[in-house]
């Protein structure tokens, strides 16, 4: 099935549930639409395995005024689409009021689509293999330090169409490829893990993966403990310093939070939150991401928000429902099966969620950041314990195998396992350098290398 073909079923769908529930005399209806491709191609030690999937189904939300009822569905069949508009528009007379719900998306509006890359979907395992040839160029299988080097190829296709009973009809399609190697060394007892990879919403050769993964791995041997513990600046690189300050933004940026008082910072609009060089986007336009849609998941345009400028806290980000409460408008991220772990989409309510936070670049790259270091710790993987971090006083403590000591100006050696402790609030404010260098994840968040101050280090 192609794209179009995709859109066109997706489409109707929805057009033809919208029907039914008028048949049925629902008040008002909102069906979500989802169809999505996945093939999964993994070679470890020359065992290939390879795996296709299909997720696809119906969620409704029916509404008697403002008592609302969900229930979702994976039949796309006229019996199983009117069992569950009823099932749903029953919930709804049953349900308490909802005093936030001003109703469905009314319009059909849309933004611009992502790139879409048509040869996704005809990609096969003989493509993916070859594929998985080309992570292994310039790679030394050979290597004694060698324990197992894997390959992994995944790729999907596919979207969701958004049907009002008020008038919005629109859909959004997508295409996703990654590529990834992983190798693990070992030399004299000590024994490390790394990592490469490729991402986007179109093919990108992956080439040297497997090589530039064993570069980091060897390079990671030969640790030693750090021996004691003392509050120094730590610098990180692109890839890590994303998901360590991703999740306290994730949260701290919810319009959901604001508008139920819980957010740790509903009472800073307008205020410093950072420090003056950092400015974050939440970016639902840019076509080379995957969050780039014509849609959110609930029918509203997605869009580019300035959250944070120059320190200040802008703006938080909002759905429909809670942007209307907050007496603001939505800002297109309506997400459904969002948060750590996911969720099938069509089974889970409309919540608020960033579509893609980017940190802007500012200066100086990772090395010019590390030669101004008298002594430090580089951060080269992503550390343990991130979503341990507490919410409301942003205190967190987290662990890491992947880290160099840095002593004027230069990496000396790498380092055994350490933990890292300190308070994100403070941590915002205590930003050294932003780096030029900025690298995509994987996660909801990309930033640039980036340099603080005032954690604390021990073994």
């Amino acid at each position: 099935m192609s794209l179009d073909q995709v859109r066109d079923k997706i489409l109707v769908i929805a057009d033809q549930t919208l029907k039914y529930s008028r048949d049925l005399k629902i008040p008002s209806t909102e069906v979500f639409v989802y169809n999505l491709y996945s093939t999964n191609l993994t070679d470890n030690k020359g065992k290939v395995d390879s795996r296709d999937g299909l997720s696809q189904g119906v969620g409704i939300r029916a509404s008697d005024g403002k008592k609302i009822g969900f229930a979702s569905t994976t039949g796309f069949d006229e019996v199983s689409l009117k069992s569950t508009l009823n099932l749903a528009h029953s919930i709804a007379k049953t349900s308490p009021e909802n005093p936030m719900f001003n109703g469905f998306v009314a319009e059909t509006k849309t933004s611009k689509e992502g790139i879409l890359d048509n040869n996704i979907p005809n990609l096969d395992a003989k493509d993916m293999i070859e594929h998985c040839n080309l992570m292994e160029q310039g790679f030394d299988s050979g290597d004694n330090r060698l324990i197992s080097v894997t390959y992994a190829v995944d790729v999907s296709w596919g979207g969701y169409a958004l049907g009002t009973s008020e008038g919005c009809l629109a859909s959004s399609l997508i295409t996703t490829y990654g590529a990834n190697s992983f190798v693990v060394v070992t030399e004299a007892g000590d024994r490390k893990t790394a990592g490469d990879f490729v991402q986007g919403r179109e093919i990108k050769p992956p080439v040297g993966l497997a090589a530039n993964a064993m570069k980091h791995g060897l390079e990671s041997l030969g640790s030693k403990a750090f021996g004691g513990s003392e509050v120094l600046p730590t610098v990180w690189k692109s890839r890590e310093a994303a998901p360590f300050i991703g999740f306290p933004f994730i949260n701290n940026l919810s319009g959901t939070g604001y508008v139920e008082k819980s957010n740790p910072w509903k009472d800073k609009l307008g205020e410093q939150v950072c420090v003056e060089d950092f400015t974050l986007v939440d970016e639902g336009q840019n076509p080379e991401y995957g969050a780039c849609r014509s849609i959110d998941t609930e029918g509203t345009p997605k869009q580019t928000t300035t959250t944070i400028e120059n320190g200040i806290l802008k703006t938080f980000l909002f759905n429909k429902m809670y942007g209307e409460a907050a007496k603001q408008k939505s800002t297109g991220n309506a997400q459904r099966g969002f948060g750590f772990g996911g969720g099938i989409p069509f089974e889970n309510l409309p919540a608020v969620g960033p579509n893609q936070l980017l940190v802007k670049n500012v200066g100086k790259n990772l090395d010019e950041q590390i030669a101004e270091i008298d002594k430090g710790v580089l951060i080269t993987g992503t550390p343990i314990g991130l979503f341990t971090a507490n919410p409301v006083t942003g205190d967190f403590s987290i662990t890491t195998n992947d880290a160099f000591l840095i002593e004027k100006g230069e990496i000396v050696n790498p380092l055994k396992s350490i933990s890292i402790a300190g308070n994100y609030f403070k941590t915002f404010k205590n930003i050294v350098a932003i780096g030029s260098d900025r690298e995509a994840s994987g996660w909801p968040l990309d930033a640039p290398s980036m340099t603080f101050k005032g954690h604390t280090i021990s073994d």
